[in-house]
């Protein structure tokens, strides 16, 4: 959060414009989401607190022995977990606004290509300290409870699958946007052109992620990944001659095809096998054991990253192992905000999709495969967390800020250079 910090002291954010209804909506809901998590934390009297939230009341009898004599608390069941939750959301909004402001001046080329490089040396780094012991690497960060092989600075399949089905269209996209912006959309494409060093490089790094990808064997993270590349091509059908869209699906199908040389596709069939009768039917019990969490505090939640200590008392499953998130980001929210949260997050959702859709409509430079990339790794989280947790781990969520600010930042079009 420091690094969020000294970004957002020398890249102020700014205010959008008053002309630009989505934006001032978006910026709006995420004050109100922030202020939701804020007045979880406001004290009240025993009163207050059995008319607004018995359940909290009856949650603080059961496990910490509250009267209701006791001094005036927070609607939150554990408020120190609330206000670390709130530092980290604030974090986040606060890095996104930052980067849209930074954005609309410039410097989305030079972040897109760090990301890339950072997929580029992460993947293999990841992938071997998965099938075998790296002491320097173990040390660094360390190894998973149980003795689990991590995945680089991932500890969970998923949760390492999480960042890179952000990173692969939004790496794809900036390599299009350089092939579009050196030649015309009508002329035929000139492979010399096209195919220069950081090309080369650029794919490599997309075949290495979609290596890790594969080799992590996340479902969620599969299917999310088939999906925001899929938005991407959908998005890509207007604005690319159908010669150019062959060609970007022939090497878009080589660089599977190598990345699938890296994957263990009889385990990989096993767990695919296993996803109804395992992976399915794990969640829904999981999301049974929240509905009641929900339906106690539906009016203002638990308290932001609350779940697992609710659940300690909802949890009417097996003790074998604890819950500690429902897989499922959205029943999770509900759960811990209530509609005082749920409200201004939907808002926040339907905003964001709509400021989305006006920016691809408007854009006509190259930064369009950029925002068309940002929005397929979005779309590929979105759906990943349907079944997932991974928008919690902290460099999924600063990935996720900012493919947002690439996708919706409104600064005048950037056309790359040919030495980009």
């Amino acid at each position: 959060m420091g690094g969020i910090g000294l970004l957002a002291f020398l890249q102020p954010p700014g205010l959008s414009p008053k002309g630009d209804r989505p934006a001032r909506v978006l910026d709006l809901a995420l004050v109100l989401s922030l202020v939701a998590i804020a007045l979880q934390l406001a004290p009240l009297s025993a009163a207050l607190r059995s008319r607004f939230s018995p359940a909290a009341v009856a949650y603080a009898r059961a496990i910490h022995f509250e009267t209701a004599a006791e001094a005036a608390r927070p609607l939150s069941i554990e408020p120190a977990a609330t206000l670390l939750a709130l530092a980290v959301a604030a974090a986040i909004v606060l890095l996104f606004w930052s980067l849209r402001h930074m954005f609309e001046r410039g410097g989305i080329r030079a972040t897109v290509r760090a990301l890339a490089w950072i997929g580029l040396v992460l993947s293999p780094v990841a992938i071997v300290q998965h099938l075998m012991a790296v002491p320097v690497l173990d040390v660094a960060w360390g190894l998973s409870s149980r003795g689990l092989r991590p995945y680089g600075p991932f500890v969970n399949r998923n949760d390492f699958a999480g960042w890179l089905i952000m990173a692969i269209p939004l790496t794809l996209g900036y390599a299009v946007a350089r092939v579009q912006s050196r030649q015309h959309a009508t002329q035929p494409l000139d492979h010399d052109l096209a195919l220069d060093t950081t090309s080369v490089w650029l794919g490599a790094s997309i075949c290495l992620m979609m290596a890790g990808l594969l080799l992590s064997m996340s479902r969620s993270g599969l299917i999310g990944g088939f999906l925001g590349l899929a938005l991407f091509a959908w998005l890509s059908r207007r604005r690319m001659t159908a010669a150019r869209g062959r060609w970007m699906l022939l090497g878009l199908g080589v660089l599977i095809a190598i990345a699938a040389t890296y994957a263990n596709w009889g385990a990989l069939a096993v767990r695919l096998d296993a996803s109804l009768s395992e992976g399915l039917a794990g969640r829904l019990l999981i999301w049974r054991q929240t509905l009641p969490v929900v339906r106690d505090f539906w009016p203002f939640g638990t308290g932001a990253g609350t779940y697992q200590a609710a659940m300690v008392l909802y949890q009417t499953m097996s003790r074998f192992y604890y819950i500690s998130h429902a897989d499922n980001e959205f029943l999770q929210i509900l759960a811990e905000g209530g509609l005082l949260l749920g409200v201004p997050v939907a808002v926040a959702l339907v905003a964001g999709v709509w400021l989305v859709v006006k920016r691809l409509r408007e854009d006509r430079s190259a930064i369009f495969w950029l925002r068309a990339g940002a929005s397929g790794g979005i779309l590929a989280l979105v759906i990943q967390n349907m079944v997932e947790m991974t928008l919690r781990v902290p460099a999924n969520a600063v990935l996720f800020a900012i493919l947002a600010a690439i996708a919706v930042h409104g600064g005048a079009p950037q056309i790359a250079s040919h030495h980009e």
